[in-house]
């Protein structure tokens, strides 16, 4: 049994300087209804003591840490209650008190894979690295936030009872707008549009909305916290050099995949003002796949086909809509601003150029034959493809579906050998 509940004297200073700019930051960020509604639990005498054993750590010292550190990013969204002695310590003691805690969570599971000494500072600098990113977790849980914004259900009961201008509303193409918002990093883009339809009363309530009642964008943030712990820091762009932390990430993952069914893996890499729409239903992801920024992702699996340690997950572009029981396979490259219906199949080495369009019920996958590994599927720039076609490329040279090709409904297509696709 080991005890690491006292931070390292050597690097007590330098946290003290990095809670002092973080708690400063998070404070300049908050507006008054955050400064309100913030409840943190006191950590200076927990509820639960963190017991050390081989590589582990007692669950709810760690669940009660992770609902502190997210309170930090969105306040009045995980944390209940405060404590009786709350009111008596400032917003930078409580930061303070919570780093090291995580840094006690984290010895203990890195404790199992070093010596003593090398436990202690690679513990200590994993926790400062993540305390230092909150205020950018904070921004890109926000964009998040926004993203859901996508789902028309934002617009309820509650907004539409008596609306009179039910009409006007419905002929309002309001994606597009949230999408420019977000490339302009400007959610007043958004705003404004609303504002001059008439409808900006509503954009308040629906974000509070987003905020209690929506499970991805939580997820999400859960999945920073372990993305940050799981791939460390090289210490570029002013960041804390800090090495990857083993075991804890992945439980985080299975943490937030029994709350939200989101099973997320740690190391994949996710863009911000993403909006995973219903993910109870199943959203999975790997450890090489990469989701740009502001996707819409319904339930899916966007998995491996390979045991080699390579590139073998989707890497999926910036505004893609991934519909619901799609299945992506492998290294697949889905470009900007594609769409791939529900119940469609892509397998293998497939590439989707931008603005690519396929329906719903499509298979599109490259197959090994006894000529050895295919080549590419590849499908130009502005291609669509009518719903349940079948394109299978089980030829060595690539098939390449050209740019802006309008593919019908219930086509079946191959590769003779020339890289042409032919209907049969």
């Amino acid at each position: 049994m080991h005890n690491f509940t006292t931070f390292p004297p050597s690097e007590s200073a330098l946290r003290d300087e990095i809670v002092r700019q973080t708690a400063q930051r998070l404070i300049e960020s908050y507006d008054p209804s955050d400064r309100k509604n913030l409840r943190l639990p006191g950590l200076t005498t927990p509820d639960v003591l963190a017991r050390f054993g081989d590589g582990s750590v007692d669950w709810e010292a760690v669940h009660c840490t992770l609902e502190a550190l997210q309170e930090f990013v969105i306040p009045g969204h995980f944390v209940s209650s405060a404590r009786a002695d709350e009111g008596q310590l400032d917003f930078e003691t409580i930061l303070r008190n919570a780093a090291d805690f995580l840094y006690s969570i984290l010895a203990g599971y890195t404790s199992i894979a070093c010596g003593e000494k090398e436990c202690r500072e690679r513990a200590a600098r994993a926790a400062l690295n993540v305390i230092q990113r909150l205020p950018d977790f904070r921004v890109r849980a926000l964009w998040n936030v926004f993203a859901s914004l996508k789902d028309p259900a934002v617009w309820d009961s509650f907004i539409l009872y008596k609306e009179e201008r039910r009409k006007d509303l419905a002929q309002l193409n309001l994606i597009p707008e949230i999408d420019e918002a977000i490339r302009k990093r400007d959610q007043g883009h958004y705003v404004g549009f609303l504002r001059e339809q008439g409808f900006d009363y509503a954009y308040e309530y629906q974000l509070k909305m987003v905020k209690q009642s929506y499970p991805g964008w939580r997820a999400l943030l859960l999945h920073d916290f372990a993305y940050a712990l799981a791939m460390g820091s090289d210490g570029s762009d002013e960041g804390l050099e800090s090495l990857p932390t083993p075991y804890l990430p992945r439980l985080i993952v299975e943490h937030s995949a029994r709350l939200y069914q989101a099973d997320v893996h740690p190391e994949t890499e996710i863009g911000d003002a993403n909006f995973f729409d219903h993910p109870h239903r199943g959203i999975t992801t790997g450890q090489t796949g990469k989701i740009g920024v502001g996707c819409i992702i319904y339930p899916c699996t966007l998995g491996g086909v390979t045991d080699k340690v390579k590139q073998r997950h989707p890497l999926v572009g910036d505004f893609v809509l991934i519909g619901t029981d799609v299945g992506i396979y492998g290294p697949v490259k889905v470009g900007e601003g594609s769409v791939v219906g529900a119940n469609t199949e892509i397998n293998g080495f497939v590439e989707l150029g931008k603005e690519v369009k396929i329906r719903a019920a499509v298979v599109a996958r490259t197959v090994l034959s006894t000529a050895g590994r295919p080549g590419k599927l590849v499908f130009g720039d502005g291609v669509t493809v009518g719903e349940e076609t079948l394109i299978i490329n089980d030829h060595p040279t690539d098939l390449v579906v050209p740019p802006n090709t309008n593919v019908p409904p219930k086509s079946y297509i191959i590769n003779y050998g020339d890289g042409r696709p032919r209907f049969v």
